[in-house]
């Protein structure tokens, strides 16, 4: 059994792919870019926002990149208060706690984003640690947030469990040694099984997360 839970933000807490998938969609439209749900998945899912723009528009200048983000940002903001939790996520924190687990976050989002999902989740100082991004290739799917995370909590990487919705964020819990449930919440199985992922799951209500956990 696990002595912690490691858990990413975005598409594993909440299914915010259904706020940022058309905010994409509308930013991005002005550029001549076609925003579908292959080239979201592939480019944008998951990513540090600002490396997914240099993808897919190499050309822009800073400030331009600034201004786009800022305008995705704010979108992600305003429709935020609209999702809610993916089922079973309270159940399973709740479960963990009583079994005096440590819960962390481990995330690609800037501290100000993560405030702005966390707070209406009802999910505001559950995690301790947390890990946000860093700069450049040190961010998922690199390996250095979830070793920071194992840092932090004082454990070997055969001693918890991590959760990613993400291709990109499974990848880098994988290469940190960790054993990761997969989310399908915005990536197809397949996808996440390629990453590395030992399992997956549709929400967290599914009995097949219980019995990975070896909790009964």
């Amino acid at each position: 059994m696990p002595k912690a839970l490691l858990f990413d933000l975005d598409g594993t807490l909440s299914n915010t792919d259904a706020v940022h998938f058309p905010n994409w969609i509308e930013v991005l439209r002005p550029y001549g870019v076609e925003v579908t749900r292959e080239l979201y998945e592939e480019k944008l899912s998951g990513r540090v926002d600002r490396g997914a723009v240099e993808d897919v528009l190499p050309d822009l200048s800073e400030g331009e990149i600034d201004e786009l983000l800022q305008r995705e940002e704010l979108r992600a903001r305003q429709r935020s208060s609209e999702i809610g939790p993916l089922p079973g996520l309270r159940g399973l924190i709740e479960a963990g706690r009583r079994r005096g687990l440590p819960l962390a976050l481990v995330t690609n989002s800037t501290e100000e984003d993560a405030g702005e999902i966390l707070q209406p989740l009802g999910l505001h100082g559950v995690f301790d640690p947390v890990v946000y991004p860093q700069d450049g290739e040190d961010s998922k799917p690199a390996a250095l947030p979830y070793e920071q995370a194992l840092e932090s909590l004082g454990l070997s990487a055969e001693e918890v469990v991590a959760f990613e919705d993400s291709v990109t964020g499974a990848q880098s819990a994988v290469k940190a040694g960790i054993p990761t449930v997969g989310i399908t919440s915005g990536h197809s199985p397949e996808d996440l099984l390629e990453a590395g992922v030992s399992i997956v799951i549709g929400d967290f209500i599914d009995p097949a997360l219980y019995d990975f956990l070896g909790w009964e």
